[in-house]
């Protein structure tokens, strides 16, 4: 099952999300006053009952949503991202489900409910981040060892799935109903399976009530990926939203974290939206409520530097042609082909091996002056007489106008090469992880990946954490004949028991996966037997299901003996 779907991309109701390309995150609770982030919590160990504590000094007195949405107007973001839950449980809204929320701080009131109604009096798009575990709910189900949950709950804990699952779709059913349009819900913290987190349910409750908001896919089911402080190979004919942090350090307000430059942050929003894709970026508020100077003024010079390139950022589309320079990227519009020049060129002229068409014109965005463009048979687009030195500013754009929409040029899908692998007639052949090509993508738009990992065989697949992502290798075999199917895996428990299935042109073997002591324990467990015709044929393995969303731990490959 796809997490994302293209059709996502078609959407009428969602086609205001694409067009805005800039957003501003917001990381913000009651952890705020430790000033150590919004992990606190589980990173210094602190007990539950002590953390709660914070809610009784936790007073934002000086946030005003209108200086928020300044903050953001002034950055050139076009829609704001609010955490109204992080993983420590706090509400930031005024929840009927529970007590552990802001309007019973000393701060009394709904921030979530001021922010989202000064959005919609200012014409500024809302959307809500919400995390699905949760440290301080006592049904929240724990499973030691997994990311984001406690190795040590608290004694009191009462796991019960369904009960929490139940509060869980019941805020955000809240979310979705209790305060006039929401733009979007951005889920976090899917380390469960979509079956657990029912996302295909949560997707369709929140369209029932909110038909224009978009989804992310974290929940395993939604309109969008969400990329994580990178910026993804190939997302083409999906959405997807790239999100980064100004702080290095952390998302909430974190002391003494260095900060990202303005250089930095500019140079990533315009490679994510040349990817096709929309730029969010993460301010962490101080206890008091107000967004740090530090932070409000890099928007600000990110803002300034919108006003004059914003054409070549909002309402476009990835510029698809091949540039010649990593540095160099493209976006487009109609006619209109934007060039973002991210380092300044050695010589001054500039070739685009991608461009076999001769603009009408050609010129930097904010700046006076036509530069001369060429077209040749062998180098394809040569711009002439950039000037000696970089004009000043943060990214150069040259906008390229043409009398016809300009062609793009043919983008090959990510893939690795086929590599063939010659089954030996007598022992075993070994099909590893590395000779196998990577289909599919997992969360956050991520494709398999092979690393080698301490205590490991030499190349591993660690990151396996979709149904749709697969294992595929070509293989010759000199003879038809019967071979013993063996996979090589470490998994302890609790992420053990998910199930796979090994397809070859006549068989599809299937099993399940047996705990080992651990990610560094690898055993081989016995599969089958499978039927190979003479010659060249197609070996897939792929999860058939999934319940920790860890599929299979860590993966080595595939052992084929003929016998």
């Amino acid at each position: 099952m796809a997490i994302v779907s293209k059709k996502a991309f078609r959407d009428l109701a969602i086609q205001w999300f694409p067009k805005l390309r800039f957003g501003m995150f917001v990381h913000f609770g009651v952890y705020a006053p430790l000033e150590r982030g919004e992990w606190a919590q589980y990173r210094d160990e602190i007990p539950r009952a002590e953390y709660e504590k914070l809610m009784h000094r936790f007073n934002p007195s000086k946030f005003n949503a209108d200086e928020w949405i300044d903050v953001a107007e002034a950055g050139g973001c076009r829609y704001i991202t609010l955490t109204v839950k992080h993983h420590d449980g706090f509400c930031l809204f005024d929840s009927a489900l529970t007590d552990y929320k802001i309007t019973n701080t000393p701060f009394g009131r709904d921030l979530t409910g001021e922010l989202i109604e000064a959005c919609h009096r200012r014409g500024m798009r809302i959307c809500l981040y919400y995390s699905q575990p949760d440290w301080h709910h006592r049904n929240f189900v724990h499973l030691p060892g997994a990311f984001k949950d406690l190795d040590d709950p608290p004694p009191d804990q009462e796991p019960d799935w369904p009960k929490y699952l139940s509060y869980c779709h019941g805020q955000v059913e809240e979310l979705c109903t209790k305060y006039g349009r929401i733009d979007g819900i951005w889920f976090d913290g899917s380390h469960k399976s979509e079956k657990t987190w029912q996302g295909k349910k949560l997707y369709r409750l929140i369209k029932k009530h909110q038909p224009g908001a978009v989804v992310n896919e974290r929940a395993r089911y939604g309109d969008f990926f969400t990329p994580e402080r990178t910026i993804p190979e190939d997302l083409t004919g999906y959405l997807f939203e790239a999100c980064q942090s100004i702080s290095k350090t952390g998302w909430g307000v974190f002391k003494d974290s260095p900060q990202f430059s303005i250089p930095n942050l500019t140079k990533n929003l315009v490679r994510v939206v040349a990817k096709g894709g929309n730029f969010l970026l993460n301010v962490g508020p101080l206890s008091d409520g107000r967004i740090p100077e530090y932070q409000a003024e890099r928007l600000a010079a990110i803002g300034r530097w919108l006003e004059t390139h914003g054409e070549g950022i909002y309402e476009t589309q990835a510029g698809a042609v091949e540039t010649g320079a990593s540095d160099v990227v493209a976006t487009r519009t109609g006619n209109t082909l934007y060039l973002f020049l991210c380092s300044w060129p050695d010589a001054d002229c500039l070739t685009v091996p991608g461009i076999r068409q001769k603009p009408t014109s050609v010129e930097f965005l904010g700046l006076s002056g036509q530069l001369s463009a060429d077209v040749t048979a062998e180098e394809g687009l040569v711009i002439r007489g950039l000037p000696m030195a970089p004009p000043g500013g943060l990214v150069y754009a040259l906008q390229l106008q043409f009398s016809e929409e300009p062609k793009k040029t043919a983008v090959m899908p990510f893939n690795d090469p086929v590599q063939i692998i010659q089954l030996k007639s007598k022992g075993r052949t070994l099909l590893g992880v590395d000779r196998a090509k990577k289909i599919g993508m997992g969360l956050k738009g991520s494709r398999l990946t092979v690393a080698k990992r301490k205590g490991t065989p030499e190349q591993v697949v660690a990151n396996w954490n979709t149904l749709e992502q697969q294992l595929v290798w070509t293989v010759d075999a000199p003879s038809a004949g019967t071979y013993r199917v063996r996979l090589q895996v470490a998994c302890p428990k609790p992420f053990d028991g998910s199930t796979f299935v090994v397809k070859g042109p006549q068989d599809a073997l299937t099993g399940t996966v047996q705990a080992t002591r651990s990610h560094a324990d690898f055993r081989w467990i016995s599969v089958g037997k499978m039927r190979l015709p003479e010659g060249i044929s197609r070996v897939t393995l792929h999860p058939t299901e999934m319940p920790y969303g860890y599929v299979f731990g860590h993966i080595a490959g595939i052992d084929m003996t003929l016998i």
